[in-house]
């Protein structure tokens, strides 16, 4: 079975055939026809490079909720010492102010120098938290491992018939399903 983020990885590069290419073409060089690793996995720029491209566009959970620590303002807003502020990560992830004119678009190239690379401050990229509460499936879900195996084997891409409605529950899923059609390469 796939995992949630893996199948939202490979959604994704159905719809963008040439990274699905790139992706595969980093992991059979790099495994040639081994099992991948943890030191090769670190060794994918290409593919960590969509992992976190696929993470900021479909986060693992759809909003964090953090308590003022002081009073705040923002423009007219005030926030009182203590409430608690919910933050939807979808939101600001695609926000054009914060990623660019392309924030709604698969762009794995923004990560191309890491998250501290990319043109927003670390801490625009939720994801994952940064700190005490980063989440403990990190760097299981960084690591790749499922979607490096898939792409060693396999080129998928979208059934015709998929209708694009993505779902915002407590995680992201699809809403109405979907079908892939995947070939074996050789």
């Amino acid at each position: 079975m796939v995992t949630k983020k893996a199948f939202h990885q490979m959604f994704l590069l159905t719809a963008n055939q040439e990274w699905q290419a790139r992706a595969r073409g980093e992991v059979l060089e790099i495994c040639k026809n081994n099992l991948p690793d943890a030191g090769m996995l670190r060794n994918m720029k290409t593919l960590t490079m969509v992992i976190q491209e696929t993470m900021r566009l479909y986060p693992p959970v759809v909003f964090v909720i953090r308590r003022a620590q002081q009073y705040l303002k923002f423009k007219y807003i005030t926030i009182p010492k203590g409430m608690n502020i919910q933050i939807p990560i979808p939101v600001a992830q695609q926000n054009p102010d914060l990623w660019g004119s392309d924030a709604h678009q698969f762009n794995p190239k923004r990560f191309a120098k890491g998250v501290l690379g990319s043109r927003t401050s670390p801490s625009d990229y939720m994801a994952f938290r940064m700190g005490a509460r980063i989440c403990a499936g990190h760097h299981f879900a960084m690591a790749g491992l499922i979607l490096s195996l898939i792409l060693s084997k396999f080129s998928f891409s979208l059934s015709p018939a998929y209708h694009h409605s993505p779902r915002f529950g407590l995680v992201v899923q699809p809403g109405n399903g979907v079908s892939l059609h995947i070939r074996r390469v050789s």
